[in-house]
């Protein structure tokens, strides 16, 4: 079927080349003399009857019969050119647009001076199929005809300047593919706004079928053999538009005129617990409005969501904008993304990256290549969202481009577009270095308490070791105690781990480059926490120093946090070394060092009643020193509770 409407696509360019190359060669003909001698055809009141009856036979639905007509009336009638003036208008209203630019250039061919209008369109045509070329040579040629219609003039003049401005965004240096997914998910009908899980695993998408919108779930486990299922609580009321949470517990969706609705279009949200998605809720009037709320998508932490609202106080008809979830379950008020991604024209269909950075949307407006165009922008080291850039051709063309979203490998491109029988459907492509963002993994979390093994609910907080990244705070986990949380690729992470009633749980990640990478975390309750040792894994010194680095900034304030909250707990902070060197040395460095986080609690306000200190040097080491693995865990600092 592909290559079927591939080989149609061919020879229509063929034929408007042909087509297109005459015509231009007509208009360069100095005082067009040819077409001066052009006298239109007497045409009998009967003809006249008969096209305008086929243009309203048309307009009723019947195109294929209408079509047949009229050009019966051109064979008949080779220089009467308003029957093809009127196949032209027809074809583009049935979506064949390269049947409406031939027809329109053959009738142009016959005379252009009575058909400077048309002369327009056609240019216009030309935009909209990505010709800019030829769009500028045919606006350029109304400027010297087009003396009798200063109105034409001047709006040509203004199409000059856009084209200009679109043609800079081309970028013919870059080649681009779009692969159409699979039939398991495109169909004869529509799909459009696709969205991968965290883990690569399922893919969520929208189809369109008889002005019906459900919401479907493609599995990936097996490639070779993906399964598509129905979101169990599709309705009739249409379900569409829809965002899964990074942990992928959550699925928002939109869905419009629902007796539960604020009017308009709402967003729902599900949760899924033990493989089974609950019956969808109304978000509620701190989100929904009576406006129009939808195409959502999560940010980072799943804890923050994004969406397109035409609500009152933005910047044009629909803007993007963002709530937060907050400690207490609710949701923030919405917050408007700012002026520099929203505009006086539409922002919609936000996707936030995986890496919490970057952000792609459409937005329409002549400012792009036409119809809705993808933008990137990314987020300032002082947290706000930078300047938007067009991403250009060949991404955006004259129509719409939207619904862009990444796999989690950072590379291959969720997009929808219109394929030539102008419908709506999925592709796939490899995004250009320039608009790259990191690849991701999913860390994959079980936290259960030690001993019983009881399912604990836990918040997690990941921060980069290097002090760079800003402090992530995951929802909370399961009744399972699972949680899924979002790194990128091949960086060192810290993490805390922190539940009501237990000692916080350190765990350092060192780089890796797998899609999913799995953690046990055991935790103690406090309340059995008594000769308990917990090693601070993220507590970073200088080498051969006692000085603290940033890095341990993010270790320290949870160590700080633990003993405000407990205020009768007494601890022990111990140091550690490896072998390396002089025993002697080793010994006065480990002090020095659990030294200086003694000091920093004391800053902090702590009793220094509740604080002691020891180094241990290399006497108690905890894996072997032959290898740099074993000496890392050897190298430690750790504290010990002595009274809760």
């Amino acid at each position: 079927m592909v290559t079927i409407v591939l080989h149609f696509n061919i020879l229509n360019v063929q034929l408007r080349f042909i087509l297109f190359t005459f015509f231009i060669f007509l208009l360069s003909l100095t005082g067009l003399r040819g077409q001066e001698n052009y006298v239109p055809p007497k045409i009998p009141d009967k003809a006249i009857k008969a096209l305008n009856d086929a243009v309203l036979s048309a307009a009723a639905g019947n195109t294929d019969s209408s079509v047949k007509v009229i050009n019966e009336l051109i064979e008949k009638y080779p220089t009467w050119t308003l029957p093809r003036q009127k196949l032209s208008e027809i074809y583009y209203n049935a979506g064949r647009r390269e049947d409406a630019i031939s027809t329109l250039e053959s009738t142009i061919a016959i005379d252009t001076p009575s058909q400077i209008h048309q002369l327009y369109s056609l240019g216009r045509l030309y935009e909209a199929t990505d010709s800019l070329d030829d769009a500028m040579k045919v606006y350029r040629s109304i400027l010297r005809l087009g003396a009798l219609y200063p109105d034409l003039i001047k709006k040509t003049t203004i199409n000059i300047d856009q084209l200009e401005h679109k043609m800079k965004l081309r970028h013919d240096e870059i080649k681009i593919t779009f692969t159409p997914f699979p039939p398991e998910i495109n169909t004869p009908n529509e799909e459009y706004l696709g969205r991968w899980t965290l883990d690569g695993k399922e893919f969520i998408f929208t189809r369109r079928f008889n002005h019906q919108e459900d919401i479907l779930i493609a599995s990936y486990e097996n490639p070779l053999a993906i399964e598509v299922k129905d979101f169990p609580f599709n309705t009739a009321a249409n379900e569409a538009a829809q965002t899964i949470s990074p942990d992928g517990k959550y699925l928002v969706f939109t869905s419009c005129e629902r007796a539960d609705g604020f009017g308009g279009c709402d967003l729902y949200i599900s949760e899924q617990k033990q493989n089974t998605w609950s019956r969808p809720v109304n978000m509620g009037s701190s989100i929904n409005t009576p406006s129009w709320e939808s195409q959502p998508c999560f940010g980072l932490d799943g804890t923050t969501i994004y969406f397109s609202s035409s609500r009152v106080g933005g910047f044009g008809a629909r803007d993007i904008w963002w709530v937060k979830k907050l400690p207490n379950g609710t949701w923030s008020a919405p917050i408007n993304a700012g002026k520099e991604i929203n505009s006086a024209n539409n922002e919609e269909s936000p996707f936030i990256h995986f890496d919490g950075r970057t952000m792609y949307f459409m937005r329409d407006g002549k400012s792009g290549l036409g119809g809705f165009d993808l933008y990137i922008s990314r987020m300032g080291l002082d947290g706000q969202w930078e300047t938007p850039e067009n991403m250009g051709s060949p991404i955006n063309t004259g129509t719409d481009e939207g619904a862009f979203s990444l796999h989690p490998d950072g590379r291959h491109a969720v997009i929808t577009r219109v394929t030539p029988d102008q419908r709506n459907d999925l592709f796939e492509f490899l995004l250009p270095d320039k608009f790259l963002s990191s690849p991701v993994q999913a860390l994959e979390v079980h936290v259960t308490e030690e001993k019983t093994n009881h399912p604990v609910r836990a918040t997690i907080e990941v921060f980069e070791v290097t002090g760079q990244d800003t402090i992530r705070t995951s929802q909370l986990s399961d009744e399972t105690g699972r949680i899924t949380v979002t790194l990128e690729r091949n960086k060192s992470y810290g993490m805390i781990t922190s539940a009501d009633g237990y000692l916080m749980h350190s765990s350092n990640l060192p780089p890796d480059t797998s899609v999913v990478r799995t953690i046990e975390v055991e935790m103690t309750p406090i309340a059995a926490s008594t000769n308990k040792t917990i090693v601070l894994e993220n507590i970073f010194f200088e080498t051969a120093s006692a000085a603290l680095l940033a890095s341990s900034d993010p270790e320290l304030n949870k160590l700080l946090q633990t003993l405000q909250n407990n205020p009768t707990m007494k601890i022990e902070i111990r140091g550690h070394t490896d072998n390396v060197g002089d025993e002697s040395y080793n010994q006065q460095l480990s002090e020095a060092r659990a030294k200086s986080v003694y000091q920093f609690l004391l800053d902090h306000k702590i009793d220094a009643s509740k604080l002691s200190y020891k180094g241990f040097g290399e006497t108690q080491p905890v894996a072997s020193n032959d290898s740099e693995e074993g000496r890392r865990q050897n190298r430690r600092t750790e504290f010990v509770i002595l009274k809760i």
